[in-house]
C-alpha cells in the first residue's frame, strides 16, 4: 500500500530558508550496491567451500557435498551479481541524464509538495521514496515534477505511518529541477539533504 505526506506552509514563505548539505542517496545505487556486497560475499563463501574440499581427501561424500554447496553458493553469487549490474546501469542513466540536463538545459527552484513511499525498500535506516515537486517556469506556470526514488533517511523522516502526517514542511529535504527547454516533459529533479529551516529576513550565509 502506497503511503504519502503532504507539505503544508503555515508560515511566510519568503522568510524560510534552507542550507543543503548534500544530494540525497539513489535508490538505484543503493540497491546495486548492497547486492554487488552479498554477491561478493557468496562468491567468496563458494571459493572457501571449494578449497575446504580439496582438504578432506578420500572422503568423497563431504567433497561432492561441499562442491556441490559451492556450486549453488555461486549461483546465488552470479543471480545477485547480476542483479547488482541492473540496478548500477539504471542509477548511471539517470545520472548521466540529470548532468546532461544541468549542462544544456535550464533549471528552476523547485518546492517539495509530497515525499511517497516506494517499492517498500529499507535499507539500514533509509527507506525508498520519491519527491513529487511543483515549479514555475519562466512563463509564470506552476508545474507538477517527480523526482527518481532516493533514499530517505529515518532521522529525517519517520518510517511509521502515524508519524508521517507530523513531519514537518519541507525541514531536510531541497529540490531543484533542469529540464530540456524544448521539451518541458524532459527533466530531471536533484533531491538535496538539508538543514532544518531558519526563520530569517535576509539570508547571509
Amino acid at each position: 500500500m502506497t503511503q504519502s505526506i503532504s507539505y503544508n506552509s503555515n508560515g511566510p514563505r519568503p522568510t524560510d530558508f534552507n542550507r543543503t548539505t548534500g544530494t540525497a542517496r539513489s535508490t538505484m545505487r543503493t540497491i546495486s550496491m548492497v547486492n554487488g556486497i552479498v554477491a561478493i560475499a557468496l562468491l567468496g563463501t563458494s571459493i572457501i567451500l571449494f578449497v575446504i574440499s580439496f582438504f578432506l581427501g578420500d572422503h568423497t561424500g563431504a567433497v561432492l557435498g561441499l562442491r556441490l554447496a559451492g556450486v549453488g553458493v555461486a549461483f546465488g553469487g552470479i543471480v545477485e551479481l547480476t542483479v547488482s549490474t541492473v540496478f548500477r546501469s539504471i542509477a548511471r542513466r539517470e545520472k548521466e541524464k540529470l548532468e546532461q540536463l544541468k549542462a544544456t538545459g535550464v533549471s528552476y527552484p523547485a518546492e517539495i509538495t509530497r515525499i511517497i513511499n516506494r517499492y517498500a525498500v529499507r535499507v539500514g535506516r533509509g527507506q525508498s521514496v520519491y519527491a513529487e515537486c511543483t515549479y514555475t517556469n519562466s512563463e509564470g506556470e506552476t508545474c507538477l515534477v517527480k523526482s527518481n526514488s532516493f533514499m530517505c533517511e529515518a532521522g529525517y523522516m519517520p518510517l511509521t505511518p502515524r508519524s508521517l502526517v507530523d513531519l514537518p514542511y519541507n525541514s531536510n529535504y531541497a529540490a531543484r529541477v533542469y529540464l530540456n527547454p524544448h521539451d518541458p516533459r524532459d527533466y530531471a529533479v536533484e533531491i538535496y539533504t538539508s538543514t532544518e529551516n531558519a526563520q530569517a529576513d535576509r539570508d547571509y550565509r
